[in-house]
């Protein structure tokens, strides 16, 4: 197997192109999509106040200083028009208490939003300074709050997330379209007759090309620091090591299907017509939680939404092991599909040699 590693290096070093599309290009078409893409991180929130007092004022003033938060007043019966039409994730109602004393503030939302308890505990505080007598909105100069210094971020890795899994996905082509153009052109039966193993021809070219593409994936990890992206996490080594996971599952996709297919042309297929449609129900173009029921459950069933759910608990937890059961599964799903591509490959080489045989 060293042999066959040192020589797929070689190839791959000699080829440029590869060298070039595997780890440059990735970056560069990232970092255009971080840029570019029209997401965005800030939270829509509707409000329904139906008080004229001056506290339900100041709740909702403060409310608006939240950074990220963008406040939206609306009457009340458009707020079931607004959450389910997806044009806001949250609804805030305040009413007069019946009696006088601090308005009654309810919180109203669709689906599971993760802003809630940020905006809960804005109101609660409100409240609890309002009911005390002190204003919500003022400021004390006299108080000085010491935090630890930290950098502003700059663009959230979540612009680009599902299109970078999707291309995360797709860079295995490569090495697909390197497997079947051996065996059309009898480089492999010639390499097996050296006394290669299968699975040693197979495993050593995986190796090599996983190398490549953790490299690729190590140079944007390195650029996103060096721009200070914000990963979303408290330590960003959980989203490169999705990365890797990813990177894994690219490889094992393209060597199962590579034992089906006999021309190189034919992995585009794979591309478009299967890691796409994937993808879309993985919530590669439109937010996976604004999508309907019955897509999600879908959606929930393929290794792309795997890899993102797992990126999403470790931005929520902060904790590099809260996305282990979604990696477990990819990893796992890799190595499934890398067992069957080789041995299909294996009963492909026994029937070709039979055909030879026989012509013989």
């Amino acid at each position: 197997m060293i042999n066959i590693m040192k020589n797929t290096y070689v190839l791959f070093r000699k080829n440029k192109e590869f060298i070039y599309l595997i780890t440059i290009q990735p970056v560069v078409i990232f970092l255009l999509m971080s840029l570019l893409l029209p997401y965005t991180t800030v939270h829509n929130i509707v409000v329904s106040m139906d008080s004229n007092s001056k506290a339900a004022e100041r709740i909702v003033e403060n409310l608006e200083k939240l950074e990220g938060v963008k406040i939206q007043r609306v009457d009340a019966e458009k707020i079931k028009e607004k959450l389910f039409g997806g044009n806001a994730e949250l609804a805030i109602v305040i009413t007069d208490a019946q009696g006088g004393g601090l308005p009654n503030v309810s919180l109203v939302s669709a689906k599971d939003s993760e802003i809630e308890s940020a905006v809960e505990l804005c109101v609660s505080e409100n409240l609890s300074k309002l009911s005390s007598g002190e204003d919500a909105s003022d400021q004390k100069t006299e108080e000085i709050v010491s935090v630890n210094g930290v950098k502003k971020k700059w663009i959230s890795i979540s612009n680009s997330l599902a299109f970078m899994i999707f291309k995360t996905l797709t860079a295995g082509n490569l090495l697909g379209a390197l497997i079947i153009q051996e065996r059309r052109n009898r480089m492999k039966d010639r390499i097996l007759l050296s006394g290669t193993k299968k699975s040693s021809y197979l495993l050593g070219m995986a190796i090599v090309y996983f190398i490549f593409m953790t490299l690729g994936s190590i140079l944007f990890y390195a650029v996103g620091l060096l721009l200070r992206f914000d990963f979303g996490m408290r330590s960003s080594l959980g989203f490169l090591f999705m990365l890797f996971v990813s990177n894994l599952l690219s490889v094992s996709i393209y060597i199962f299907f590579a034992a089906f297919l006999k021309k190189e042309d034919a992995l585009g297929f794979v591309g478009t017509f299967i890691l796409m449609p994937m993808s879309l129900f993985s919530g590669v173009l439109f937010p996976f939680r604004f999508m309907p029921q019955t897509m999600q459950k879908i959606g929930s069933l393929f290794p792309q939404r795997w890899i993102a759910l797992g990126i999403e608990k470790m931005q929520k937890s902060g904790e590099i092991t809260s996305g282990y059961w979604e990696a477990f599964m990819v990893i796992a799903l890799s190595i499934v599909l890398f067992v069957i591509g080789m041995t299909c490959e294996s009963s492909q080489n026994k029937k070709r040699k039979r055909r030879i045989k026989t012509n013989e």
